[in-house]
């Protein structure tokens, strides 16, 4: 972009040229006027223009203007930009320039770029709710450098353990009850296990349905701790039912009849997953994502990247994350989700939303910094299959159409 031309760079008038009022006031060989007449000596005549000079003057200058309405057309050239002083200006960018140092100013986009790569889903929602995500890959930015979402065999299941490691006094309603934190991780090792938090009843329910499919044998003699009407809150109680409880469910973690049954699956997400789904009929995405984060931990340690069903829950996480604009830990899981992807190529769930996800992801690592030719070429691939990419809804669209007419306990398939 041209800065605007400063009295300094006009062109001279072309030596020999007479000004213009000189040329208005007289033309030469014309007689002297009696003013010039009557002059001193010491002032001479100007001597008579120099036609031929200025004509070619003239065709320099016709030269110069060509050249330089030309350089408008095509950009000034390398050593032009290199030699100026001008400061440039940017045009349709989504940097700021930070305030002093004691500034009043509450404008939030200072330094956003930056900020909002890191900040939790929480703080973005609330400030940065009003952006989309084509400004924020308005200008290619230094690539981020994404943490690796620590996961499992992608299609071998790994054996599992189960800890319960607190139990806290709660109330909620008015009631009392005490909370159960069960650690879920791979019995080989595990640096990020999933995190749960259930109560008496919930491991009483567990219990009974195992009861009433399967023989009271595929326990052996575990004996589950009896309800009691007083002394639920007694600390001696409590421990009793913490041990029992790590206990059952580390029988059921050896037997994969128990372990992979509906049931179970139920009993390690299905809270989460009720709530996640209230909170995106609502439009809470910053509240969907901690708990789609859950659900996604205790899928892939249970059933690996390869079942749908883990799938269908980090394309939800990556779609709120990009809602709430947490750019950096929405590609993380992107990346996750384009291997789930690849991994259930054929299923018919993925009629809906590969295209949405591909778009999404391709904007979301433009956001980051990093290479998007991969979605783009997907993407390009099912132009050419014929599968309209154009009109697709985005992919927070596909996943609140799933839900919005539905009981919030029960989905339909995407």
């Amino acid at each position: 972009m041209m800065s605007e031309v400063e009295e300094g760079d006009m062109p001279h008038a072309v030596d020999g040229e007479a000004p213009a009022s000189t040329q208005q006031n007289g033309v030469s060989g014309a007689p002297k006027s009696n003013s010039e007449s009557q002059r001193p000596d010491g002032d001479k005549d100007l001597p008579p223009p120099d036609v031929t000079s200025q004509a070619a003057n003239a065709g320099a200058d016709s030269e110069r203007d060509n050249q330089f309405n030309h350089s408008d057309d095509i950009g000034l050239a390398e050593e032009e930009l290199e030699a100026s002083d001008d400061t440039p200006v940017i045009r349709n960018t989504s940097l700021q320039i930070k305030p002093a140092a004691g500034s009043s100013s509450n404008n939030i986009s200072s330094g956003e770029p930056e900020e909002r790569r890191t900040q939790s889903p929480h703080t973005l929602h609330n400030q940065m709710g009003n952006l989309g995500l084509a400004d924020r890959s308005a200008l290619p930015r230094k690539p981020v450098e994404i943490r690796p979402v620590h996961i499992g065999d992608m299609k071998i299941r790994s054996k599992l353990k189960f800890e319960v490691v607190t139990a806290k006094v709660m109330e909620e309603g008015g009631k009392k009850f005490v909370a159960y934190t069960i650690m879920m991780k791979r019995a080989s090792g595990d640096p990020h296990p999933a995190v749960i938090h259930r109560r008496y009843n919930d491991f009483c329910n567990l219990y009974e349905r195992i009861l009433c499919t399967f023989h009271p044998s595929v326990l052996g003699d575990f004996q589950f701790p009896k309800k009691v009407l007083i002394g639920n809150f007694k600390a001696e109680v409590i421990s009793e039912r913490t041990d029992a409880f790590h206990k059952f469910l580390n029988l059921i973690a050896v037997s994969d009849k128990l372990l992979y049954s509906e049931y179970f699956h139920a009993f390690l997400s299905s809270e989460e997953q009720n709530e996640a789904v209230s909170h995106i009929k609502l439009g809470q995405y910053s509240d969907a994502a901690p708990l789609l984060e859950t659900i996604f931990y205790v899928r892939e340690k249970l059933f690996t990247l390869s079942h749908i069903a883990v799938l269908e829950c980090v394309i939800e996480l990556v779609a709120c994350l990009a809602a709430v604009q947490a750019d950096e830990t929405a590609y993380r899981y992107a990346l996750i989700a384009s291997q789930c992807i690849q991994l259930a190529a054929g299923h018919p769930r993925l009629s809906k939303i590969t295209v949405p996800f591909l778009k999404l992801a391709e904007s979301l690592s433009e956001s980051v910094g990093h290479d998007s030719k991969p979605y783009k070429k997907q993407l390009s691939e099912l132009r050419y299959s014929g599968i309209k990419t154009d009109r697709a809804p985005t992919l927070l669209e596909v996943i609140r159409d799933k839900y919005i007419h539905t009981a919030t306990k029960t989905s339909r398939a995407y």
